[in-house]
């Protein structure tokens, strides 16, 4: 599994040579290109998105994965914590 922010894919966005997805990323509706996918996404299927591009599709526990990755990475250290 790559880094890459989970998203459900809602639909296709016309035009754009079939390459642009309409996603929903923790409620939020975002274009997506997915020229990077070997096959097109359905929609309600889950794409980690990375700088705007779909690289990889998933099931709902990558995404939970992907997500639970994202929010270890922004926490804050503990004050006492040592770094080696």
């Amino acid at each position: 599994m790559c880094l890459g922010i989970p998203g459900r894919v809602v639909g296709m966005v016309p035009g754009f040579g079939d390459q642009l997805a309409l996603v929903e990323v923790e409620g939020a509706a975002r274009r997506v290109n997915i020229g990077l996918l070997d096959e097109p996404p359905q929609a309600g299927q889950w794409v980690l998105i990375h700088m705007g591009f779909a690289v990889e599709t998933t099931d709902a526990a990558g995404a939970g994965q992907a997500m639970s990755g994202l929010e270890l990475m922004g926490r804050a250290r503990d004050p006492g914590e040592q770094v080696e």
